[in-house]
This record gives structure tokens, C-alpha cells and sequence, in this order.
């Protein structure tokens, strides 16, 4: 009797242990499933993380290139602006002085003696400033224009050079330092371009 209950316990304890073996198997299985899936999902968690972070520095590169490029476009065409407004002040500098005192006279009678006006129907408009000085010898030079009936008088409106206008004021040819400079300056800004240009090709 004894020995029975004995072997009674000893089955026990070993289905027990058999019985706790194989839960223990399946508990390490599952615990192994979920820590190699827990790593699966972290590993794709980075390599997201990795990737969204390859893409924000490549657009913040591309965002600073872009940024210093237009800083450089913005540098030259304010070094364009300035150079262009420091060469138009010199070319009116260079026209005031140009068209004033004889070479003014000068002027004035080969462009009125192209008969580009109706000399009966034009007056030569001159500053307030210049008539004292250049009439004598205009009315030398143009004798035969003011004969025909061109007229010379002072407008306020010219502060520097002339214009040649129809007396009713319909239409005129404008000769100022400002009409004069402004023609010119095409020409000198493309000139300072082709320079800037050049300038930039060399470095």
C-alpha cells in the first residue's frame, strides 16, 4: 500500500514536472516570437526614422543651396543696380559738361542745319541760362535759319542742352541732358553687363 502511494507521487511529480517542462517551452517559445518581432519592429521603426531623417537633411541641403544661390543672384543684380546707377551719373555728368558753352552752340547749329524741323514753324528752346551767352553767336551761325523763322527762347522747362519744338508746342525734338543721357545709357549698361558678364566667366 505503501509503495503504491508512493508511486502514486512519483507519477505525480513527474507529470508535474513534464507538465511545467512544456509550459515553461511554450512561455520561452512565445516570449521568443514576441522579442524577435519586438526587434523586427524596432529595426523598421529606425530604418524609417533613418530614412525620413536622410530626407529632411537632404531637403534642408537643398533648401540651403538654393537659399545661398538666390543670396548670389540677389548680390549681383544689386552690384548690377549700382554699377549701372554710378556709370548713368558719370555718362550725365560727361553730357552736362558735353553740351554746355561752345560745344552746346556747336550742337545746336549742325543738328538745326539737318533741317530735321520746318524752320518756319520751330523754335530752338534754350535754358534761361544759356540764351546771354549763345544767342549772338547762334544768330550768327543760323542767319539764314532765323531768317526763315526759327525762333530762339528761354524755357524753364530745359535746365541743361535744347530742344527743337513747333511753335504751337505739338511736337519737339528733345535735346536735354536728361532725354540725351537717357538715350545713352542703354548703350553704357549693356556695355557694364558684357563686362560683369566677362568679369564672371573669368573666375
Amino acid at each position: 500500500m505503501e509503495l503504491q502511494i508512493q508511486d502514486l507521487v512519483n507519477s505525480i511529480k513527474r507529470d508535474g514536472i513534464s507538465e511545467a517542462e512544456k509550459k515553461a517551452a511554450e512561455i520561452l517559445s512565445e516570449a521568443k516570437v514576441k522579442a524577435e518581432e519586438i526587434v523586427r519592429n524596432a529595426t523598421k521603426e529606425a530604418e524609417h526614422l533613418l530614412d525620413d531623417a536622410r530626407k529632411e537633411v537632404s531637403v534642408m541641403k537643398q533648401s540651403g543651396k538654393a537659399a545661398v544661390e538666390q543670396a548670389g543672384r540677389d548680390v549681383i543684380l544689386s552690384l548690377k543696380k549700382s554699377i549701372n546707377a554710378h556709370m548713368n551719373r558719370l555718362l550725365e555728368d560727361q553730357v552736362n559738361k558735353t553740351i554746355s558753352g561752345k560745344d552746346l552752340s556747336a550742337l545746336i547749329v549742325q543738328i538745326v542745319k539737318t533741317d530735321i524741323v520746318d524752320h518756319a514753324n520751330s523754335a530752338l528752346e534754350l535754358p534761361e541760362s544759356q540764351v546771354k551767352k549763345l544767342t549772338e553767336s547762334l544768330q550768327s551761325e543760323l542767319a539764314k535759319e532765323i531768317k526763315d523763322g526759327l525762333e530762339i527762347r528761354p524755357v524753364p522747362s530745359v535746365s541743361v542742352g535744347f530742344r527743337l519744338a513747333s511753335k504751337d508746342g505739338s511736337s519737339y525734338y528733345d535735346f536735354s541732358d536728361e532725354e540725351v543721357t537717357r538715350m545713352l545709357a542703354p548703350f553704357l549698361n549693356a556695355s557694364v553687363q558684357e563686362i560683369l558678364v566677362s568679369a564672371s566667366e573669368t573666375r
